[in-house]
């Protein structure tokens, strides 16, 4: 386990209300500490060694893009019927979606964002603009998303609304006189979904995009890469510490040697690009067609050519390899699904397939733990680590490396 102690000296003053953090409280090393003991009780049926934690270069103010909310003031009295409930904007209280925190300051969230949260906060009620309601029908405003280049500094800004007339340029203003932005965007969706969803995007002022950098470490040197990054993108939220994952894939990669690298659930291109010097081919499969869309535009910013995309399921996909042969011998598949996992078919659809090694990187520990009995029939357990993406939280990114028996 490595990382600073860093005393939690800083403390929000929402922290206890907000489910967005819950160990602030504790030192920085104790968190890691906390973490690597649930890490070692959690795997200890299939792991017996120390699973060490790469820490976060920084924790607070570590996130590049935020979601807040908008929502109408909940009351431990309820109201009379009619009564114009206040817009509030920020998060709401852990398995409570009904009870809205007015935010004033996020230490997590990008530096800057209390001005803006405040700036907007007067723009709305100058303006008379209400939330929608629980239904999300009634009202305007649906949620305000920030995005933020941690190497390149640039910011982008969405307000997501109902659908309805509005003039933008008080909005604009504040945007511009609290946290200046490269690109501003309305979103307008019509659904009820509650999050920063929209069945349109326009842009208000700026650019369509940003860009951000990862310099991805090569043990002396480091592998400098150029991301755009749209509303909808998906990038890891923890820039600084996606770049000591994308380190610790990248030395996994070659030291298998391998000519062929199969990146699945493969994004916009974050780990095929980190790795596509190391290797004569990267198939990158991605259901997501925005995704796939970012990192062939990706591919170009950086004058990378050995990288196919794909877009499809995975199921599917991995099917259709393994009715054609499976993977082949000189090949190695990185597996990076969203929280939920790969799911019983996707799974005995890549032993299938059959890679001679697959390192699984799971977002939630618990997934990867249910899941490795599966693998383990066919494959052994050769190492286990971790990346502390999200100080703060009891969230941490799994390592596991496996190798066919």
């Amino acid at each position: 386990m490595t990382g600073p102690d860093i005393l939690a000296d800083r403390r929000c003053p929402h922290f206890g209300d907000c489910g967005g953090c819950q160990s602030q409280d504790v030192s920085y090393a104790g968190q890691l500490q906390a973490k690597q003991k649930y890490l070692h009780e959690l795997f200890s049926k299939f792991w017996s060694g120390e699973i060490p934690i790469l820490a976060s270069p920084i924790v607070w103010n570590y996130r590049n893009k935020v979601d807040f909310n908008f929502a109408l003031k909940h009351y431990p009295e309820p109201p009379p019927k009619d009564f114009p409930r206040e817009t509030v904007v920020g998060f709401t209280r852990p398995g409570k979606w009904y009870e809205p925190i007015d935010i004033e300051t996020c230490l997590i969230a990008p530096e800057g964002c209390d001005a803006l949260l405040d700036a907007v906060r007067h723009w709305y009620r100058r303006e008379g603009l209400r939330a929608v309601d629980s239904r999300g029908a009634n009202g305007f405003l649906r949620a305000l998303l920030v995005r933020e280049g941690k190497r390149t500094g640039e910011r982008m800004v969405a307000l997501f609304t109902n659908e309805g007339e509005w003039n933008p340029q008080g909005f604009l203003d504040a945007v511009a006189q609290a946290w200046p932005a490269h690109a501003i965007f309305r979103g307008v969706f019509s659904r009820s979904a509650r999050g920063a969803f929209a069945d349109r995007i326009e842009t208000l002022a700026g650019a369509a995009h940003i860009h951000e950098e990862m310099r991805v470490p090569d043990g002396v040197g480091e592998r400098r890469l150029k991301f755009r990054i749209s509303p909808f993108s998906f990038f890891q939220t923890n820039t600084l510490a996606a770049e000591l994952l994308y380190g610790e894939i990248r030395q996994w990669v070659r030291g298998s040697g391998a000519k062929i690298l199969y990146d699945l659930y493969g994004g916009a291109g974050g780990i095929a690009f980190s790795c596509a010097d190391l290797v004569q081919i990267v198939r990158s499969a991605e259901s997501e067609p925005s995704a796939t869309a970012d990192g062939e535009h990706n591919a170009q910013l950086n004058g990378i050519d050995n990288v196919f995309f794909t877009t499809g399921q995975m199921r599917k996909y991995l099917q259709g390899l393994a009715e054609n042969g499976g993977m082949e011998r000189n090949s190695v598949a990185v597996v990076d699904p969203p929280r939920s996992g790969l799911t019983p078919k996707p799974i005995q659809r890549l032993l299938d397939c059959a890679p001679p090694r697959i390192l699984y990187v799971s977002c939630k520990a618990t997934v990867l733990r249910d899941e490795l009995p599966e693998f383990l029939k066919a494959y052994q357990l050769e190492r286990l680590w971790a990346v502390d993406m999200f100080p703060h939280t009891p969230h941490v990114e799994v390592l596991a490396s496996l190798v066919r028996k």
